[in-house]
């Protein structure tokens, strides 16, 4: 490292337009930095960043050729890249070059202009201090990974991954669950077009079931991420399926196993086999084995599947498999949960039958539900009367706190579907505010109240009390006279999907207050996350309909695409820590506090080591070492003492 004497060092004083030098008089400053003798150049422009003062920058560095550069200008984040890019060209290390923000922290906010001048000054020291240590910083670069992993495979992630494949990029679909779909094939009918729910879906699986550039892995999670923007590592667990890819989906073993379970996809109305498929045509068709309730495996007296397949596709001595994935982006469409109103006890939820939320009356009415479509009560008479309570355990304190926008119209289609089953019978609607936002959704709303939904205001729906009077559920509530029918529906609203919390963490994005995943920028970059490279779509990114789950999935694929071309080169981190390996304790903690997973520990030297090409500089590992062992790439404990150093004493 060259000498603090032998080091030759330019100042450029800008004027900002006006922004500094209204406030800041710069002749001053530039005769202060004369006197000095430790500055060998002083310049003054008027705006540095503009064209002729970039032009102006580059002609001095040619000229003089510093060692190092101060720029008091405004912030950093700025133009602190448009100066070092500039000095790169002149051959200079762009770690030799310290900006001093003389706008935001001097001019814009110090009306004394003599108080000015002194700060300004105490500011050049600090950086000038800095300056004189600084390192050289070696570029490296690497190919970007093109590819894409996409979290969740229901209809987000579903026209998400299509999307891409169009643009050639090749796509992982992990999904949790044994087969795609996610809640849309819940459901029959999608308002306020009512369009056909598994004609619109069952398409677009069998594109990506046949497309070579999507590879679909269900039944499986997420466990670690590694990496950034570019080239990440992630590492995915697949649960044994215990039937192996030659299965069709054929169902010959599901009359055959003895063990009926509750459908998790019939919401516990329905029933399974211990063997089975989520539904008829999807995708994969391979069928699975509930492991914790298979006989086989319980106590070895079952191997009826066995016998009936006529594939030989049962497969018992499978077993999990670790999937490791290199990706350039990944998508988050893990969807949302439905509400919990089971805490409410007024409400009946669970204690009165033939009350309902929601998603279970949509399977009810769904024609691959558990009663096959046909809307009917307990005792398998059709129900002459429904009442439909909106909000039921949200905007409150004990539930959910927020109105998730999209439920009106989901409890407004209880009338239609009632209607088409059951023309003379009478559904009220029981509500405080109302939301159909857009045309369509209003008109949908009109046409409920004109074929006979009775739309029944209550001024408090914290008062509304369910309970069973003669045979009948009875309403009752503020602001209106009791109802008796025989069917309540409960429309719930929407909560963060289960692993929310687990699957931030692990990725090292922000979760907004209500748990969603939060947006980088609501306006501007909405599908994007606190880190490069991650975005959201669907209900992740919070409560949505169906037309807005795929718009948000298409334009976080765009972005992603966008950037992820293949053969092209991406500049890594600079900045990195490294690890001393003779301070080095091997104590671990920089391994437990790196966000980015960047640090791995040396068995055989007994130190820890950072992965430099993960390592983005944050310097979360440099804060915590108790030896002193970490260091940071041009934000060394002797860089930063010097800076303070040099704005307190001079």
């Amino acid at each position: 490292m060259m000498s603090e004497a032998r080091r030759k060092t330019s100042l450029f004083l800008c004027g900002c337009s006006t922004h500094i030098s209204d406030t800041i008089d710069l002749k001053a400053v530039s005769e202060w930095a004369k006197k000095r003798g430790d500055i060998n150049v002083i310049e003054i422009h008027n705006l540095l960043c503009s064209p002729d003062g970039k032009k102006f920058f580059a002609e001095s560095l040619a000229k003089n050729k510093p060692d190092n550069i101060i720029v008091a200008a405004c912030s950093p984040k700025m133009h602190e890249k448009t100066f070092q890019d500039i000095a790169e060209e002149a051959g200079i290390n762009m770690s030799h070059v310290q900006m001093a923000n003389i706008r935001e922290h001097v001019s814009w906010v110090t009306k004394d202009k003599e108080k000015a001048i002194v700060k300004a000054e105490a500011l050049i020291n600090a950086s000038l201090k800095r300056v004189m240590l600084a390192e050289d910083l070696e570029k490296h670069s690497m190919e970007i990974v093109s590819e894409i992993l996409i979290i969740g495979g229901g209809i987000a992630g579903i026209e998400a991954a299509l999307t891409a494949s169009t643009a050639g990029r090749k796509v992982y679909i992990v999904e949790k669950n044994i087969s795609l779909g996610g809640t849309i094939i819940q459901t029959e009918e999608i308002a306020p077009n009512m369009e056909c729910s598994p004609c619109l879906l069952a398409p677009r699986l069998s594109e990506v079931r046949d497309d070579p550039n999507i590879t679909v892995i269900t039944n499986a999670e997420v466990t670690d991420v590694l990496g950034f923007y570019g080239n990440f590592v992630a590492k995915i667990r697949k649960r044994a399926r215990y039937v192996d890819d030659s299965c069709i989906g054929c169902e010959a073993c599901f009359e055959v196993c003895p063990v009926t379970l509750d459908s998790e996809f019939h919401l516990g109305l329905g029933t399974r086999k211990a063997i089975y498929t989520l539904f008829s045509g999807s995708v994969p068709a391979v069928a699975v084995i509930d492991k914790g309730n298979c006989k086989h495996f319980i106590d070895n007296s079952c191997d009826a599947c066995v016998a009936a397949c006529p594939f030989g596709s049962i497969n018992f001595d499978e077993k999990d498999e670790d999937i490791e994935l290199n990706v350039g982006s990944i998508l988050i469409a893990t969807g949302y949960n439905n509400g919990e109103v089971s805490q409410f006890d007024r409400l009946g939820y669970g204690k009165i039958e033939n009350v309902y939320t929601l998603p279970e009356f949509e399977r009810i009415a769904s024609s691959n539900g558990p009663s096959n479509g046909e809307i009917k009560l307990k005792n398998d008479k059709k129900p002459s009367s429904v009442a439909v309570v909106h909000c039921a355990g949200s905007l409150c304190d004990e539930g959910i706190p927020y109105c998730s926008g999209v439920c009106c119209i989901g409890a407004a289609k209880v009338g239609e579907l009632v209607r088409k089953q059951i023309p003379d019978a009478k559904v009220f609607n029981i509500h405080n505010d109302l939301v159909f936002a857009g045309p369509k959704e209003n008109a949908f709303f009109k046409k409920q109240v004109e074929e006979g939904t009775q739309f029944i205001k209550c001024s408090d729906l914290e008062t509304i009390e369910i309970r069973g009077k003669d045979g009948k559920i009875l309403v009752e509530g503020d602001g209106f006279s009791p109802i008796k029918v025989d069917m309540v529906v409960l429309s719930t609203g929407m909560t963060p999907a289960p692993g929310t919390v687990e699957l931030a963490e692990m990725l090292n994005v922000d979760l907004e207050n209500d748990g969603f995943f939060k947006a980088d920028h609501e306006l501007l970059h909405a599908t994007g996350t606190s880190l490069d490279g991650v975005y959201i779509a669907g209900c992740a990114a919070g409560p949505c309909n169906v037309a807005t789950s795929v718009t948000r999935a298409k334009s976080a694929i765009g972005d992603a695409i966008s950037k992820l071309v293949p053969g092209r080169e991406i500049e890594l981190e600079m900045m990195t820590a490294i690890i001393d390996e003779e301070k080095c304790g091997g104590c671990k903690l920089c391994i437990t506090v790196c966000p980015y997973k960047a640090i791995i520990y040396n068995e055989k030297e007994n130190v820890s080591e950072v992965t430099e090409a993960i390592c983005r500089g944050c310097g979360t590992c440099v804060a915590s070492c108790p030896s002193g062992a970490a260091k940071a790439k041009h934000f060394t404990d002797e860089q930063i003492y010097a800076e303070i150093g040099g704005l307190l004493y001079g």
